[in-house]
C-alpha cells in the first residue's frame, strides 16, 4: 500500500500469487476444487492432494477447462498417515515445489438425509466411537499433521508461509437441529447433525490460534475460514428452513467463497493472524 494525501491507496498486486504454491487437502471434493480455482485465477500453482488417484483426476479435469495444466499437481496423500505426509512433502521437495501456502480442507461432512443410513445413529446417544475417531482423524488431526509438517517446512527455510484451516459457521454457532427434521419420525430416532462435526470445527479455530503464536517470528500466519452452507441441490423443505435463518435470505453459492481464499492465502492480508473469518450471509449474528 502507499499513501497519497492522507489517502490509502490499495495495491491490487498484494492479491497476486505469482510464484506460490497452495498444497490444499481435500482438494478433490467441492469446495476443494473452489480453493484451487481461487488461487489459479490469481496466478498460483496448486499441489491437490485426496485420498484416490481417480478423484485428483476428476478434479485436474475441470479445473484444467479454464486454468493451465502446468499450474495444477496432483499427490495420492492420507491426512491421517504422518508416513503418507512425509512422503508427499519429500517428493514435492524433490521436484523443488515449495509449499507457500496449506489449505487444511479435508473434513467429512455427514450429510443427514433419510437415505444415508445415519438417522438414529447420527444422535449423541447412540454415535459410534469408530464414527468418532475417524472423522476427528480426517478433520482435526489431519490438520494437526499438516501443519506439523508443511509448516514447519515454511518456518525452516525462513520464507515464511501462510496456513488456512477451512473451519464453518458451526465454529462458532450451534447446530440448528430442527433443520434436519422429518415428519412422522419419533423425536429419538430424530436425525441430527453429529457432534462431531462441532467438534472438529470448533478444534480447528483453536488449532489457528495456536498456530498464529507458534512461528509468527517465522513469517507463518495463520487463519481460518468459516463459510456457511453452500446450495447443491438440497431438497426444497431444508433450503427453506435455512434460508428463513440467514439475513441474505440465500445459501451461498460454491464459487462465492473464492474472493475470501485469495484474500487470506495472499499478501492482502499481510497483517491478518490468528482470526476466524466468518463468511456466512449473516446467520450467526442474527
Amino acid at each position: 500500500n502507499t499513501y497519497l494525501g492522507g489517502l490509502v491507496i490499495v495495491n491490487l498486486k498484494n492479491y497476486s500469487l505469482t510464484g506460490k504454491t497452495a498444497l490444499i487437502t481435500g482438494g478433490a471434493g467441492m469446495l476443494g476444487i473452489q480453493h484451487a480455482a481461487a488461487i489459479l485465477e490469481t496466478d498460483g500453482s496448486v499441489v491437490i492432494t485426496d485420498l484416490k488417484q481417480s478423484d485428483l483426476d476428476k478434479a485436474s479435469e475441470i479445473l484444467s477447462e479454464k486454468f493451465s495444466k502446468s499450474k495444477i499437481h496432483l499427490y495420492p496423500m492420507d491426512v491421517t498417515d504422518e508416513k503418507s505426509i512425509q512422503a508427499t512433502l519429500d517428493i514435492l521437495s524433490r521436484n523443488n515445489i515449495r509449499v507457500d501456502i496449506l489449505i487444511n480442507n479435508a473434513a467429512i461432512d455427514p450429510k443427514v438425509n433419510a437415505d444415508s443410513g445415519i438417522l438414529e445413529s447420527s444422535r449423541l446417544e447412540h454415535f459410534e466411537l469408530k464414527q468418532w475417531n475417524l472423522q476427528v482423524n480426517v478433520g482435526l488431526t489431519g490438520a494437526f499433521l499438516c501443519s506439523k509438517h508443511f509448516g514447519s517446512a515454511m518456518a525452516q527455510d525462513g520464507q515464511g508461509g501462510v496456513i488456512l484451516n477451512i473451519s464453518s459457521d458451526l465454529s462458532v454457532i450451534s447446530p440448528d437441529q430442527r433443520l434436519y427434521r422429518r415428519d412422522g419420525i419419533e423425536n429419538h430416532l430424530q436425525p441430527v447433525k453429529p457432534v462431531t462435526y462441532s467438534v472438529i470445527k470448533s478444534g480447528l479455530i483453536g488449532l489457528t490460534k495456536y498456530l498464529a503464536t507458534y512461528w509468527a517470528d517465522k513469517g507463518v500466519r495463520c487463519n481460518a475460514l468459516s463459510p456457511g452452507g453452500i446450495y447443491s441441490g438440497q431438497g426444497e423443505d431444508f433450503v427453506s428452513k435455512l434460508t428463513s435463518l440467514i439475513p441474505i435470505s440465500r445459501m451461498a453459492l460454491a464459487d462465492e467463497y473464492r474472493s475470501s481464499i485469495q484474500y487470506l492465502c495472499s499478501d492482502a492480508s499481510s497483517y491478518m493472524n490468528g482470526q476466524n473469518v466468518v463468511v456466512d450471509g449473516g446467520r450467526s449474528v442474527w
